[in-house]
């Protein structure tokens, strides 16, 4: 299912050439160096807001971060991932390796975010400007290397479909491996069922799918939300993120709660396998171009200790 979405997956690794501190969850920072870098490659305007231009439906850098005059809407057509684990003390020479995944139509081409890691050597991070060297461009996937040492391998760069086959099981772990925010009528969700997960899945990739596809996906959602508000939630735990970001536009911090934790569902899980496997790559909820709703899946048919011992880790993570 979903195949009508291509996604190409990028993997940056720099290295820090020298030693300073950095905020604990990198994803703002990252995004807002490769906006500044796009936005300098290919904006005719840029003393304008990109809703005012007239010709942001054309420019590469108001298509991936503002999504203007999408029919489908405020979303974006990539998402990032954190790899390196949070810290905030960064020592000369430690990696700094994350994740960018174009969804749809800007899948097929790569090339301003290839521009924009090179870029990112001349910006540097964080208040201090902290200077990274870039090492590897790759493929995660295929395990391929796109860039080193000056050298490019271009047919390396691999677009592939959404891929999400349907499994039996009716037992569900989902971790969320970075901050997640879901609203609902405005409101911040500090918990999440089983309902709210598949509400939020399903608007985002009927979104996706409106704005980055030539496909109409047809589902019907009240069935769809039917049954999912059956799946019971048999054990939880979640905390509050409460991030805040310094934004260069608004030129202020910008308040984005958010919960990071885990749940254990359980019931008829089998028609949701491919949603939740679709999530896994485009992410879930707000902000996924900061590095939100990542999350892992754990579908387990087992009782007894193996169950216990996946509870147990979930909660040690």
């Amino acid at each position: 299912m979903f195949e009508h979405l291509k996604v190409t997956t990028l993997r940056a690794s720099f290295e820090a050439e020298k030693s300073g501190r950095l905020p604990q969850f990198l994803g703002s920072a990252i995004r807002g160096v490769l906006g500044h870098s796009i936005r300098s490659f290919v904006c005719p305007t840029p003393k304008l807001k990109c809703f005012l231009c007239s010709v942001s439906n054309e420019c590469g850098y108001a298509t991936h971060f503002n999504s203007v005059g999408n029919e489908g809407g405020a979303v974006n057509p990539f998402v990032l991932r954190v790899i390196t684990p949070q810290k905030t003390i960064w020592n000369k020479g430690d990696r700094l390796t994350f994740d960018i995944t174009l969804i749809g139509q800007a899948s097929s081409n790569p090339s301003l975010f290839l521009d924009a890691f090179q870029d990112m050597e001349q910006r540097g991070l964080g208040k201090q400007r902290l200077p990274f060297r870039l090492r590897e461009i790759s493929d995660p996937v295929e395990k391929k290397i796109i860039w080193k040492d000056g050298k490019w391998s271009l047919r390396h760069i691999q677009q592939s479909a959404l891929m999400c086959k349907e499994r039996e099981t009716h037992s569900v772990y989902i971790r969320f491996q970075s901050p997640v925010r879901i609203q609902v009528s405005k409101r911040t969700l500090y918990s999440l069922s089983f309902v709210d997960i598949i509400r939020s899945l399903s608007r985002r990739l009927t979104l996706l799918t409106q704005a980055y596809s030539d496909y109409e996906l047809n589902w019907n959602e009240e069935v769809m939300l039917a049954a999912a508000a059956d799946i019971q939630t048999e054990s939880q735990s979640w905390k509050l993120n409460d991030f805040k970001r310094y934004s260069m536009n608004h030129k202020d911090k910008l308040h984005l709660p958010g919960i990071e934790g885990w749940a254990h569902f359980k019931g008829n899980i089998t028609p949701f396998t491919p949603l939740l496997e679709a999530g896994t790559q485009i992410h879930l909820g707000k902000n996924t171009t900061h590095g939100f709703g990542h999350y892992s899946i754990d579908f387990n048919e087992k009782r007894g200790d193996k169950n216990e011992l996946v509870e147990k880790r979930l909660k040690m993570g």
